[in-house]
């Protein structure tokens, strides 16, 4: 066999990388730096979001300042999503893909009228297991206040998980209700483990 640089093979001559026989469809190959790596799907290949438009449906929250998950009766939507599965009527998303992610949440709700300084928390959570991270917004007045909080973060999750956003008061808004008007929920693949 003819000594031939790697650079000059052509057609026949050609193959594919090494290992591709094992790869699942998208992944790609992730050097490790010391020679080797292996077939991983990308940054990207993940992704999914669930949103409120017009919400109008009251949310209780929980008694005694306990998390309950955010599911406003049908008012989620599914939107784009990619090896996540969606599920609006629960609030829900499931990952397909181990990995780290980034996720983003916001949300515009309604509250009732009760003491100025109440305080409204919400958290991410996976399989129904809240987060030590709390996200917290305040009431200005004494009257029912329109409100706004938003988030970021970055986790890390197991192929199934089930992720989603829970909410809890305080000892005022504890037993109260809100109603979302807007809300945003997504998720996206930072990396493949």
């Amino acid at each position: 066999m003819a000594n031939v640089a790697h650079a000059n093979l052509t057609g026949a001559n050609l193959h594919e990388p090494k290992g591709v026989a094992s790869a699942s469809a998208d992944q790609i190959y992730i050097a490790d730096g010391a020679g080797s790596g292996q077939w991983k799907y990308s940054p990207g290949m993940a992704y999914g979001e669930i949103y409120i438009v017009g919400g109008s449906t009251a949310f209780t929250l929980a008694a005694a300042s306990a998390y309950t998950r955010f599911d406003p009766d049908t008012d989620w939507t599914a939107n784009g999503y990619r090896n996540v599965t969606l599920d609006p009527t629960d609030g829900e998303m499931v990952v397909l893909i181990d990995g780290t992610y980034k996720l983003d949440f916001w949300i515009n709700f309604t509250t009732a009228a009760i003491a100025s300084g109440t305080k409204y928390n919400f958290k991410y959570a996976v399989n129904g297991v809240t987060s030590t991270r709390t996200l917290s917004v305040q009431k200005p007045s004494n009257g029912v206040d329109q409100l706004h909080v938003s988030g970021s973060g970055i986790a890390t999750f197991a192929a199934n998980d089930i992720i989603s956003i829970y909410i809890g008061g305080d000892g005022t808004s504890s037993g109260t209700n809100i109603t979302a008007s807007q809300a945003g929920f997504n998720l996206i693949l930072l990396k493949n483990t």
